[in-house]
């Protein structure tokens, strides 16, 4: 990958105002890494020269959530004697579900933003 991509992507992450704690809890080496991890990802699954940079900063933020979040995906339920903890989420967050509603739109040929 190039580094004007990886500039690029790197660049779109900071916007993303609900992204900016899980930033700042990560190095520059830990992002560069998981910012070529998803442009590598992002090739595989189809995206293009053209396109490669909008897929893969969803993807690189949903690395960046996964790797700076502990406990983010536990849904609590509380009875007025019981509470109750649970993992519900599998792993996914609304960067990794806008990443593969880009990667299923490569389909028709096209990105196509909600």
């Amino acid at each position: 990958m190039s580094e004007q991509q990886n500039n690029r992507v790197a660049k779109r992450l900071k916007l993303f105002p609900n992204l900016s704690e899980a930033l700042s809890k990560l190095d520059k080496d830990i992002i560069d890494e998981l910012i070529n991890d998803a442009l590598d990802q992002a090739t595989t699954d189809g995206f293009t020269e053209s396109n490669i940079v909008r897929g893969a900063t969803y993807l690189a933020a949903h690395f960046c959530n996964l790797a700076s979040t502990t406990g983010s995906n536990i849904s609590k339920q509380q009875a007025s004697v019981l509470t109750i903890e649970y993992f519900d989420r599998g792993g996914s967050d609304d960067f990794l579900v806008e990443y593969n509603r880009l990667k299923n739109s490569l389909r028709q040929n096209s990105i196509r933003f909600m």
